[in-house]
């Protein structure tokens, strides 16, 4: 068909401008990419450097257990100790905080004290160590001189500095502390402190592990004049003149580019395809028509996506997984449909509101879209569950993707209303059969989460045959308590924690529950039950109310109560337990409330704000399991705990690896130049309970006393002159465990 001149005037500029929309839209996605790229490498480099700067003040951290002691004053300023000296600043540092090179400096700034590899060493060896560090030095004496002049107390915190160096071409983690009386008003504070160095070499496995840790390409060290590869990212360590040292580099995540190669044929592709539709529609003079057009494919993806996030709602991906099945009949392979569930999603719609919860999901939807191959179907069947249609896999690739989404998916994440910690947990089917129905397919995955779930979240599974079963089980379990809580079917029972003369100084409460057919339940199996459930605040609050009552029979004693991260950051807490003290007429000073860091997880101004409440009104707070978090140590500088509890873990090692006495030896230290109780779980052999009173641990709690039981058992113990008697192997009264038969241990 010939077109008059008059149709090609028309055709010729429309084409023009769509090339040159076409070569300015791949020219904008080009600059977008570059300014991505620049942004990852910024990120990254800012995440590595406060990793370094974190790492180096948890190594000064580790330094004040023995430099903010009374014994390390008098055995250095007051009258100097060789002994003293090389058993703490010399061989301690080294075996126990991993410090190789160690310096301690009088009052004058001297070297008096040198110690490298295991031994002590010629001052004059570290002499370049000890000027590179002199500024260090400088500023920590500053800032406790600057206090000590305004008259405020020298806090932990401002007694201890760390800083990663450079020296001879290697890269140093070094610590320095002064060394200071434990007391506020100590006589020793009159003496101008000494200052202990500790020095420790970053080795290849640390910066393996930082890389890990940050998920970073692997981070190496360069030496000043080594080329260095183009377009990497780098942390420089610099002189007090600005004369780089050395470099720590690696090769940044290039998310823009990466995105730029996948979206280009695309963008080309719809590009040249909307250019060819807008000619023949100009050709064609049909605007109305192209309105109407417009007007319905807006309707189908409506109809097929989901309002929020954009991404394919049940309806398309219940299509795409029978496209993919009918490729399966013909071609053969695999397909491999993956549940992903965003784990505690529930506490961030009360706590947050629900536009957080959307914003989190968003999030998270643009995340996974970032993973996951261009053939590949994400979708959002509603609430915070995606599904994934993995095409053309096998076991290894789809295990390999279930674990990138879960390290993609975990961490903190900044919304507008809050900060949040983010993970999931994920259910993978693997389909062979092009028969199996959609839905068949979605159950499984579905089930296959569950079991992720069970497993303690942040993990995948795959389908197996069985978890029918286990799930059918659950579901009883679950509607058994659900309903025992309703009605108050749940036993509370006590431990006692007793001092090294049998005296009970306390009880914890514990929780029971006995199915109506299946028996005894573990609480480690119901308690994360009810987490998962939303069944946590009631059954938190029924346990407290239980114990508030049963307090009156024990006038003295305090009773200690766990408190779980999700009744925490309930808004309506503080009122509860308000409300339960008025109902029962306890005092708060009767409680004391246990919590374990993942209470602290979020390290966020409200659960600071809830445990000092907690704190006015009169409770003392408790921090569990010590010792198996990350930051133990720092949380005991933010929060306002009153007692730590050792771990069983390293009670259970006692006798048998030297290292745990180490440990329980550091803790009670710590425990006491911070004024903090201490209590030992989980003791359950007189040579336990030997060591443990030889550290310096008054307050233990086991099986070597008693099993978790009744009130009423506990009511025969305090009337037995609190005691529980039994003969220690090393002839005095010490403790001695009653035989009792509580109703589940």
């Amino acid at each position: 068909m010939k077109r008059s001149s008059g149709e090609l005037k028309l055709l010729a500029p429309m084409a023009l401008i769509v090339v040159v929309a076409v070569c300015a839209l791949v020219g904008s996605l080009w600059v977008w990419a570059e300014q991505a790229d620049h942004m990852s490498r910024t990120r990254e480099e800012k995440l590595v450097m406060l990793g370094l700067n974190q790492m180096a003040d948890d190594h000064s951290q580790l330094m004040t257990p023995i430099t903010i002691w009374d014994k390390a004053v008098e055995s250095t300023a007051v009258k100097y100790d060789d002994t003293w000296v090389k058993s703490n600043i010399g061989d301690y540092f080294n075996n126990f905080l991993n410090f190789e090179s160690n310096l301690l400096l009088n009052d004058k700034g001297e070297v008096v004290f040198a110690y490298q590899n295991g031994k002590e060493a010629d001052i004059a060896r570290l002499a370049g160590a000890a000027r590179q560090t002199s500024s260090l030095v400088a500023g920590l004496r500053q800032t406790y001189e600057d206090r000590r002049a305004r008259g405020l107390p020298a806090t932990t915190e401002s007694n201890h500095t760390g800083r990663l160096m450079a020296m001879n071409g290697h890269i140093y983690v070094v610590g320095a502390s002064l060394l200071l009386s434990d007391k506020a008003d100590s006589p020793l504070l009159k003496y101008k402190p000494f200052v202990a160095i500790g020095m420790h070499e970053l080795s290849s496995d640390e910066l393996i592990a930082l890389s890990q840790r940050y998920m970073v390409s692997d981070i190496r060290l360069l030496h000043p004049g080594q080329p260095r590869p183009k377009g990497s990212a780098l942390v420089a360590f610099k002189d007090d003149n600005g004369k780089v040292l050395a470099e720590l580099t690696w090769m940044p995540d290039t998310p823009g580019h990466t995105l730029f190669i996948r979206t280009l044929g695309p963008v080309l592709m719809i590009s040249l395809g909307l250019g060819l539709i807008a000619l023949v529609l100009l050709h064609q003079s049909q605007r109305a028509a192209q309105g109407l057009i417009a007007s319905e494919a807006k309707a189908k993806h409506m109809a097929l996506h989901d309002n929020l996030t954009g991404l394919p709602n049940r309806t398309l991906f219940a299509d795409r997984l029978n496209q993919a099945t009918e490729r399966l009949k013909r071609q053969g392979g695999h397909v491999a449909v993956m549940c992903i569930g965003l784990d505690r999603f529930k506490d961030v719609n009360d706590t947050l509101g629900h536009l957080a919860g959307d914003e989190l999901i968003r999030h998270n939807a643009h995340k996974i879209t970032g993973m996951i191959r261009s053939g590949d179907t994400l979708a959002r069947l509603g609430g915070d569950e995606f599904v994934i249609i993995q095409t053309d896999t096998d076991g290894s690739s789809a295990a390999s993707l279930a674990k990138r989404i879960l390290e993609g998916l975990t961490g903190t994440v900044n919304l507008e209303s809050g900060q949040v910690f983010s993970s999931c947990s994920i259910g993978v089917t693997l389909i062979g059969d092009g028969d199996i129905d959609p839905a068949e397919a979605l159950r499984q995955a579905d089930l296959a989460l569950y079991r992720a779930k069970d497993l303690g979240r942040g993990q995948y599974a795959f389908f197996e045959v069985e978890m029918d079963a286990t799930i059918k089980l659950r579901k009883t379990l679950e509607t058994g308590l659900r309903e025992a809580i309703h009605v108050g079917d749940i036993d509370v029972v006590y431990q006692p924690q007793v001092d090294h003369f049998g005296h009970i100084v306390g009880v914890e409460a514990l929780c029971r529950w006995t199915h109506p057919t299946r028996g005894p339940v573990s609480p480690a199996y119901f308690i994360p039950l009810a987490e998962e459930c939303g069944l946590m605040n009631e059954l938190g609050t029924l346990i407290m109310r239980r114990a508030m009552q049963d307090s009156h029979r024990w006038p003295g004693l305090k009773v200690a109560v766990n408190v779980s991260a999700t009744q925490m950051r309930n808004q309506g807490f503080l009122a509860t337990i308000k409300g339960l003290l008025s109902e029962t007429k306890t005092t708060a000073e009767q409680i004391e409330i246990e919590i374990t860091e993942g209470v602290l997880l979020n390290d966020d101004n409200t659960t600071q704000m809830v445990l000092r409440d907690l704190r006015h009104m009169g409770f003392t707070i408790a921090l569990d399991d010590f010792g198996t978090g990350y930051s133990s140590l720092g949380y005991l500088s933010r929060y306002p705990v009153d007692k730590i509890k050792i771990d069983r873990s390293f009670v259970s090692n006692l006798g048998v690896d030297p290292e745990a006495e180490a440990v329980i030896r550091a803790i009670v230290k710590l425990s006491k130049a911070l004024n903090l109780n201490i209590v030992a779980e989980g003791v359950e052999t007189r040579a336990q309970k030997n060591i443990l009173r030889q550290t310096g641990c008054n307050i233990i709690q086991g099986y070597l006393f008693s099993k978790p039981v009744a009130s009423g058992a506990i009511d025969e113990m305090m009337k037995n002159e609190r005691k529980l008697a039994i003969i220690d192997e090393e002839g005095y009264v010490a403790p001695k465990a009653i035989k009792m038969t509580p109703r589940m241990s």
